[in-house]
């Protein structure tokens, strides 16, 4: 009888402590990476945000908040977020209060080397670089991972450029459209905000093209993006080829 109860006892005494020690490996915060791959650039978005009911203050030994490393199916590292970057060698801090978030940004042309990297998949690594958390050591370093399918290079269209908001966007571009004609329309991902419109190209050579775009503001989207879909038409059959996205303003 007194072995059941010292067992009982163990029981009740050692779940709590388990409890304990599991609470104590739980990060208070979420760390995300999250890549978007377009025709030409890739965008990196990373997302540090606090999950807890109190104010987090995360300690830097530099100025690098983060380090983000793409490798190919390989295992070979083709992009670094700190190649060729300077930091500040000095303490930084970052507060974070409950359900706030903070977000970092980077963009990589996929060049290596001085070259583009091959179509395919990709791993993007990110790393959060804070050494203490709250005035304690920050002992499990967080981490997050993701794979992105990197396009091949367009052969009708290149070297985009976009300004413009609110509606009223200027998109400049080089196409190569081989059967004469480009086209496109614009849409937010759901409706479509301008129907498809043509434009004749003068040579089968690179060429500058220079494309207004004007949407009456109750077309807009409150959230989401506004995407031009350039695009060349099969000549056999009218199918659309050689697509190519361009983000004119996320809102």
């Amino acid at each position: 009888m007194l072995r059941l109860l010292t067992a009982a006892a163990l029981i009740i005494f050692t779940m709590p402590l388990q409890s304990f020690e599991a609470s104590k490996k739980e990060m208070p915060f979420d760390f995300k990476v999250m890549p978007q791959a377009g025709t030409e650039t890739m965008e990196i978005e990373l997302l540090l945000r606090n999950t807890a009911n109190y104010p987090l203050s995360f300690e830097f030994r530099t100025s690098q908040f983060y380090e983000v490393n793409i490798l190919n199916q390989n295992g070979e590292m083709v992009y670094s977020s700190s190649e060729g970057k300077a930091f500040l060698q000095a303490i930084q801090t970052i507060a974070v209060k409950p359900d706030e978030f903070k977000v970092w940004k980077e963009q990589w042309d996929y060049r290596h080397n001085g070259k583009r990297v091959k179509e395919g998949e990709y791993i993007v690594k990110a790393r959060l670089l804070a050494s203490n958390l709250n005035g304690k050591e920050l002992e499990t370093k967080a981490e997050s991972e993701a794979s992105v399918y990197i396009p091949g290079q367009n052969s009708a269209f290149r070297h985009v450029k976009v300004t413009g908001e609110n509606g009223l966007y200027s998109v400049s571009i080089e196409g190569r459209p081989k059967n004469g004609k480009l086209w496109y329309t614009v849409e937010d991902g759901h409706n479509e905000l301008l129907p498809e419109k043509g434009v004749s190209a003068l040579s089968n050579n690179w060429e500058n093209y220079n494309i207004k775009v004007s949407i009456p503001a109750d077309k807009l989207p409150e959230n989401g993006s506004v995407i031009l879909h350039l695009y060349e038409k099969s000549h056999n059959d009218g199918h659309i080829i050689n697509p190519f996205p361009v983000i004119l303003e996320r809102r």
